[in-house]
């Protein structure tokens, strides 16, 4: 999980400065709001998948 985190981070933060040409400060902002979705997403998902599996038959 930390790897995955890590990895989202990093490659947020260097595509918003090189490819938008943002100071590091927004791509960190930005990176940061990406991977907080991302991981977030991940454990809703998760939930979902859990509930629908008790529930079904």
């Amino acid at each position: 999980m930390l790897a995955y985190t890590g990895v989202v981070f990093g490659f947020c933060a260097v595509v918003w400065h090189w490819a938008r040409g943002k100071s590091w400060d927004d791509s960190f902002s930005f990176a940061l709001t990406v991977t907080v979705s991302a991981v977030v997403g991940q454990w809703i998902a998760g939930v979902i998948r859990r509930r629908a599996g008790r529930s079904d038959g």
